[in-house]
């Protein structure tokens, strides 16, 4: 117990916590003293420093000018340029930052004080004992951050010392007025001025330790929320890749109906309808988990041959509305991943098909961009309204323009085609087709 109330009468009660701060982050402020004391290690290398270099001068100054008469500071002088040099060496030290909270103030604090009253007495005669005096005093309060119990611990009886010499001089009332007012004045201001320094630090801290507390509870927030998007996500795409199987297993079950009145071949064809659209949607949902889930792995394709394989693949839907699809690689090369290149390019050619009148002409190509390769699918449907370009690419979006021949869309395929190329490090974009329609791109490094 007496060593608590030591504590608390040298360093001072803790501030109690403020509204706005949490709990939690006021317990951080144990850590004060510790910051309180790397403080002063780094303040009090340099005030040493400056101390001593003072001293050094007023020595230099009492040799090279006999006739100011200070000689008898000399010894004080040498002395106390010894003791701050000494000061400044133990506040380099690496460990002297993590010594106990008063070491450092007080073994610059005795000092500068010890300073203060030797030049005092010697000049108490004169009014130039209050200078040679409250200096000290002002250096010693402010260089170090002082708890103030501690501050006042050692600023009373040094005071006190003061006083007693200042009268002992048995000089004239004036004169002992002069002098006992300046010096308590100045030491008042300098205690106040240190207190207003260390309320500042703690205050600085406290916000400090609060806003980091902060921080790391929206880091981990954010973490629980990132979480919780993967596992949805791993959800959906599970539960999606379990209907598949139930969706052709109808597909294929309507294919047995072969015979019935056309009534009911229509109700059945409207079903397996339905039902390819569905596993179409549950494709492209499932397309759009891989491209943000799956990691890249790039090879040297040939587009000669990619382009082969996306004009067979789209060839079924292209017949229906009698659309030809002409592809000319130029006989380009890129490094990329290929499945994700194939599917983000199977995107753009299918939205390209759906989106383009029937009778008309689907362009494939690729042409030198920059140190790349730029493959553009290029199409005369009716382009995208200016005011919606800035929707493109993002999930579930779906813009004005329709399909041509009523086809469904589910505002998943662009957004494939920007993750795709995100992961495979291309560039997705669009430009207006000046011939009117759209050219969607994909910008790629080259072979």
């Amino acid at each position: 117990m007496w060593k608590a109330a030591a504590s608390e009468f040298l360093f001072g009660a803790d501030v109690p916590p403020r509204l706005g701060v949490h709990p939690q982050a006021t317990a951080a402020l144990g850590e004060f003293d510790a910051h309180v004391s790397r403080f002063n290690a780094r303040r009090l290398r340099a005030a040493s420093s400056c101390f001593a270099a003072a001293m050094l001068v007023l020595l230099v100054a009492n040799v090279a000018l006999p006739s100011l008469r200070l000689w008898q500071h000399a010894g004080s002088q040498v002395i106390g340029i010894l003791y701050f040099v000494a000061v400044g060496v133990v506040c380099r030290m690496p460990r002297a930052a993590d010594w106990p909270t008063p070491v450092l103030p007080l073994l610059f604090g005795l000092g500068t004080a010890a300073t203060g009253l030797v030049f005092s007495r010697d000049l108490t005669p004169y009014l130039g004992a209050n200078p040679a005096y409250v200096i000290p005093i002002f250096i010693m309060c402010l260089a170090p951050l002082w708890p103030r119990r501690l501050l006042l611990a050692i600023l009373v009886p040094v005071h006190a010392i003061f006083l007693l010499d200042v009268f002992d001089a048995g000089e004239t009332v004036s004169f002992l007025l002069v002098m006992g007012i300046g010096g308590t004045l100045a030491v008042v201001l300098g205690c106040f001025v240190a207190s207003l320094q260390y309320r500042a630090e703690r205050q600085a801290f406290d916000a400090a330790a609060a806003i980091s507390y902060q921080k790391d509870e929206l880091a981990a927030a954010l973490a629980r929320v990132s979480h919780l998007l993967d596992e949805r996500s791993e959800m959906v795409a599970i539960v999606a890749h379990d209907l598949q199987s139930p969706l052709a297993g109808i597909r294929a079950l309507l294919r047995t109906f072969a015979h019935g009145s056309n009534s009911d071949v229509a109700k059945l064809n409207e079903i397996s309808r339905t039902c390819a659209e569905m596993q179409n949607a549950i494709g492209r949902l499932l397309s759009a988990h891989a491209a943000e889930t799956s990691r890249s792995n790039p090879v040297l394709i040939d587009l000669e041959q990619l382009f082969a394989r996306l004009a067979a693949s789209a060839a079924p839907a292209a017949a229906d509305k009698k659309i030809a699809v002409v592809c000319d690689a130029n006989k380009r090369q890129t490094r990329s991943d290929p499945v994700a290149l194939e599917t983000a390019l199977g995107n753009l050619l299918s939205n390209a098909i759906k989106f383009s009148p029937t009778g008309s002409v689907v362009r494939v190509n690729a042409q030198s961009y920059g140190e790349g390769v730029r493959i553009s699918v290029i199409d005369r449907g009716p382009g995208i309204p200016a005011n919606e370009v800035g929707s493109l690419f993002k999930k579930f979006t779906t813009l004005s323009p329709r399909p041509t021949g009523g086809e469904p869309t589910s505002g998943l395929g662009l957004y494939i085609v920007h993750s795709l190329a995100e992961r495979m490090g291309a560039v997705a974009g669009y430009a207006p087709n000046p011939e009117g329609g759209s050219v969607f791109f994909l910008d790629l490094p080259g072979g």
